[in-house]
């Protein structure tokens, strides 16, 4: 499936301009979430995730499978991993990724998406939940 789901990122995030002018609309408080579509069957779900200058997630995992696709801009990727308990996760390293970058983690990875370029960036993802559940069903945050 990875290999599938990342082959479609590729495709929509290669073909500029498909995407609505409001799932590209950006908050000035946080980065902005549009749910595209929500699999009938709560298989999947697909966002357009907006990241003004500066704006980042914060430090998390996944419940669930997601893949990512850079549509416009770059953004950049800090990976984690788990330190004692209670610590916050040490960080291991970056990337970065451009429009046409895609990413899949099968739900194991600890990250943090970042906007430090000095444009707008947008990216697509899709979530191995149903629509219903992308609120609470996708993220475990770090503290």
């Amino acid at each position: 499936m990875a290999i599938e789901v990342k082959a479609a990122l590729r495709d929509a995030t290669a073909t500029p301009d498909w995407l609505p002018a409001e799932r590209r609309r950006a908050s000035h408080e946080n980065y902005a979430r549009h749910l595209l579509y929500g699999d009938p069957g709560g298989r999947f779900s697909i966002l357009s995730l907006v990241w003004d200058r500066a704006q980042m997630s914060p430090i998390h995992a996944h419940h669930c499978w997601c893949a990512v696709g850079v549509y416009r801009g770059m953004l950049t990727e800090t990976y984690y991993r788990e330190a004692g308990a209670g610590d916050r996760p040490m960080e291991m390293g970056s990337t970065r990724h451009a429009a046409g970058a895609s990413i899949f983690d099968p739900g194991s990875g600890i990250h943090r998406l970042a906007n430090v370029s000095g444009v707008l960036a947008v990216s697509l993802h899709v979530y191995g939940v149903g629509a219903d559940c992308v609120a609470t069903g996708v993220n475990r945050i770090y503290a």
